[in-house]
């Protein structure tokens, strides 16, 4: 990935409440890794090498792998008791707890829900996930009991042109992100609202609201406040993840962890 620069200065005029949020470097951390994941709220960090997820602590490094379901698409860690993997080629998905042991069987979407292709899967509250289907609904999955909770309307149905790049979520809202907005729904499935982004191509819960990466900038979303969030990062970046206040970049050799000053 070509060099991306997170250092921008001041921006005025986003909106007539926003400040903006500094942040500062607070640690690096050596890594070698086909893919760093992110880093979970016990401080663990997870990355990825030929295939296989590693999960690092200060005392032990725990690691899976599944050989049977091909390449491992995606990890959700937002919650580090109940790790999702996905993995598109098998349209499938494997739970995880936080030693890396499986708490589900393979779940093979085409099978129990008949989707064909899951595009994006990400965590909810209990025994339950939000999925993205190519029917362009959202779906919460009880994979204890194989079941669908709920759906909701397609998403082309509040914008017939949307094109989804991502999904997050929390307990209590979920966000669907395109280049251009990010559509959002409650834990019911209920579309609550529409957000206005510009070139996004990455987005994180952050408080009550959301942070989004646009063109190597980053800016938190609160309602109707767009605020710019200051980072001074000059390296190379192969990916990043953010975990309520922290932040986590990596270039390929190291992971450089800052703290959003609140």
């Amino acid at each position: 990935m070509k060099s991306i620069q997170f250092f921008f200065m001041l921006l005025f005029c986003l909106s007539t409440t926003a400040q903006e949020l500094a942040t500062m470097l607070d640690q690096t951390i050596p890594l070698k890794a086909e893919k760093f994941i992110g880093v979970d709220e016990f401080e663990s960090m997870y990355y990825t090498n030929d295939n296989i997820l590693y999960r690092k602590t200060s005392k032990k490094t725990f690691s899976y792998s599944n050989v049977e379901l091909g390449r491992l698409s995606a990890v959700n860690i937002q919650n580090p008791f109940k790790i999702i993997l996905f993995y598109a080629d098998f349209n499938a998905v494997i739970i995880l707890d936080n030693n890396l042991n499986e708490l589900s069987e393979r779940i093979d979407f085409t099978q129990e829900t008949l989707f064909n292709n899951v595009i994006f899967v990400t965590g909810s509250s209990q025994n339950n996930i939000w999925l993205y289907a190519d029917d362009n609904k959202l779906h919460l999955y009880d994979y204890r009991h194989l079941s669908e909770v709920l759906q909701t309307q397609p998403i082309t149905f509040y914008d017939s042109d949307f094109q989804p790049i991502k999904v997050a979520s929390t307990y209590k809202k979920v966000w669907i992100l395109s280049e251009k907005n990010v559509m959002e729904f409650n834990e019911y499935g209920i579309y609550t609202r529409s957000y206005p982004v510009e070139k996004a191509d990455n987005i994180f819960p952050f408080q009550k609201g959301f942070i989004y990466t646009s063109e190597g900038s980053l800016f938190y979303q609160y309602q109707d406040e767009n605020i710019p969030v200051l980072l001074d990062y000059k390296n190379d970046l192969k990916s990043i993840y953010i975990n309520k206040s922290s932040i986590f970049i990596y270039d390929g050799n190291k992971v450089y962890g800052y703290q959003i000053k609140e």
